[in-house]
């Protein structure tokens, strides 16, 4: 018997593929000199138009070593990358970069969310 799956997990392109992913440091160096920066409680967003049209949102993290240690680090990329995940859709296209600040206490899902979210609406590219 397949497990349930819940609505979220179903959207078209919900995944985290390469095609999601930000790899080499030039596309890291061009978000740092040229995007736009937009700093949260937990965390800093920088965001930049697709280098390629037609392309969708991709996601890029730096999480210093400051944040704590590397069970706390990869626990915070992975709920940063399953906000990023489920919420792809809903994303203009372009190239986001996601600095974790010393300090993220996030306790779940839903508080990693919700901060992406809010800066991604304060950055404009959440989709109205």
């Amino acid at each position: 018997m397949a497990p349930a799956v819940g609505p979220r997990e179903r959207r078209a392109g919900a995944g985290f593929g390469p095609a999601a992913r930000l790899g080499s440091r030039r596309d890291f160096q061009r978000l740092f000199t040229d995007g736009r920066k937009f700093v949260g409680r937990s965390l800093i967003l920088w965001c930049a138009p697709p280098v390629s049209p037609g392309s969708k949102a991709r996601l890029g993290l730096s999480v210093p070593a400051k944040v704590g240690g590397a069970v706390k680090r990869n626990r915070l990329k992975r709920l940063v990358r399953e906000s990023f995940r489920l919420n792809r859709c809903s994303l203009e296209p372009g190239d986001l970069v996601v600095y974790l600040r010393p300090g993220c206490a996030w306790d779940g899902l839903a508080a990693a969310e919700r901060d992406f979210l809010e800066l991604c609406r304060k950055a404009g590219v959440l989709k109205p």
